[in-house]
């Protein structure tokens, strides 16, 4: 596994759409924000066609995406935001250039096809956490976290709450998760993740309870879940954007013979700390700790 370089006052950072449009003043918000933070910023194309929900051709996206990877100047690319489209890019992706050139890389929601899309086949450390449009939506201390991130001050214990424990215990592995809907699209193609001995985080929004139901028994026949050293759930959200009960997803879970926690601080809400993709971590039960090692 490659960690990239960090950021340093100065540096240029991307921005990458390989999804849906955004927002202009959203996105404005963000690079405002990143400038205050001391960086220089730059979008990946200057001029978004629309192609209906998507911010271009696949093969547009795709050559954007490859563009920021291969030009000296930017140190790190962000994601301007999700939306869908994703998928559709991977196959015009030249993973070996990616290798070639690791660089801090973020995003979450539907850019988590890409976030296990490079770890498995460029073996590159990315971070899930806030993208561009985002960033004015966030609560401080994930702004705190965000910009430590960046210049690779990253905090490695993060604290869970006790009593959000469904199953407790200890666990060990490597990190990998995002977008629960994503992950479960990913899987039979080449770049589903490698599951054994991982710590899972999952998030998701717009589902319905029944629709979560139905994604994490997916996972759990298809052998995913047996194979994992433990599960945390960040924020799950409903049509509207109301929090849903996770009763249900957790009478699943429970007979897993993991640790399953709930109440991670991520996903689509004003809590979502970046986290490591790839990076190996330690969950502590009795300290309520969930330790990374970079």
């Amino acid at each position: 596994m490659t960690v990239p370089p960090f950021l340093q006052s100065g540096d240029t950072i991307g921005i990458a759409t390989p999804a849906s449009p955004y927002q202009v003043k959203a996105l404005q918000d963000g690079i405002d924000l990143l400038k205050q933070w001391g960086f220089q910023v730059t979008l990946g194309r200057k001029k978004i066609i629309r192609k209906g929900y998507l911010a271009g051709t696949d093969r547009e996206r795709a050559e954007e995406l490859m563009e920021l990877f291969a030009d000296p100047g930017i140190k790190a690319i962000l994601c301007s935001r999700g939306g869908y489209g994703t998928l559709r890019i991977l196959d015009y992706l030249d993973f070996k250039n990616i290798q070639a050139h690791p660089k801090l890389f973020m995003g979450f929601s539907d850019v988590t096809v890409l976030l296990m899309a490079f770890w498995k086949k460029a073996a590159l450390m990315t971070f899930h956490g806030p993208m561009v449009t985002t960033l004015s939506q966030v609560n401080p201390s994930t702004l705190v976290r965000v910009q430590t991130t960046l210049r690779g001050h990253y905090q490695i214990q993060l604290p869970l709450n006790v009593n959000r424990a469904v199953l407790p215990g200890n666990a060990q592995g490597m990190l990998i998760g995002g977008n629960l809907s994503l992950l479960v699209h990913l899987i039979g193609t080449p770049y589903e993740p490698d599951w054994d001995r991982s710590i899972l985080f999952l998030e998701d929004c717009g589902e319905e309870s029944y629709r979560l139901d139905r994604l994490i028994t997916h996972l759990r026949l298809r052998g995913c879940l047996e194979k994992v050293s433990a599960i945390l759930l960040g924020k799950f959200t409903g049509p509207h954007k109301k929090e849903l009960p996770m009763d249900a997803v957790k009478n699943i879970l429970r007979d897993l013979n993991v640790p399953v926690w709930t109440g991670l601080p991520i996903g689509h809400g004003s809590w979502n700390f970046p986290l490591p993709i790839g990076a190996p971590a330690a969950l502590d039960a009795e300290k309520g700790l969930l330790s990374i090692h970079l």
